[in-house]
């Protein structure tokens, strides 16, 4: 693959990341609610979010070689889309304000609850974050 391609690529890889993990980001601020689980996903949300700008910044300024953040990228824009139809699934019935507790309490993904998704989303961007860290080496 010509580098132009494989830049190109990967920026649709980032950009897919950002929209999927910023559409889950406004779902989850969507609801009001005291739970702290909740709370911290969307800060989780908030930070990923930054982190992915600033990969997409970085990338299409430079040459540098991200491939290795494909599969991660991927695998986290798929976790966001998946999670925010799950979200979308078990809250059909929240009616407005979107804040039922119950609805919230069937939320689970992969067999974990709110906590381990918000912990896998940490992961991916911690990932980022030290591709982030050697590029400005």
């Amino acid at each position: 693959m010509d580098p132009i391609s494989a830049t190109s690529a990967f920026l649709t890889l980032v950009g897919a990341a950002l929209q999927a993990s910023t559409v889950l980001y406004q779902t989850v601020r969507s609801f009001q609610t005291s739970r702290r689980s909740i709370r911290e996903l969307g800060d989780e949300l908030e930070a990923l979010h930054g982190v992915l700008q600033s990969l997409l910044e970085l990338a299409e300024r430079t040459d540098n070689d991200f491939t290795a953040l494909n599969l991660p990228l991927v695998q986290c824009s798929k976790a966001c889309t998946e999670f925010e139809a799950l979200i979308v699934k078990c809250t059909k019935h929240s009616g407005g304000s979107r804040s039922s507790f119950r609805d919230w309490a069937k939320l689970v993904y992969m067999g974990d609850d709110i906590t381990a998704f918000k912990n896998t989303l940490s992961t991916y961007k911690s990932t980022i974050m030290i591709a982030l860290g050697d590029a400005n080496l």
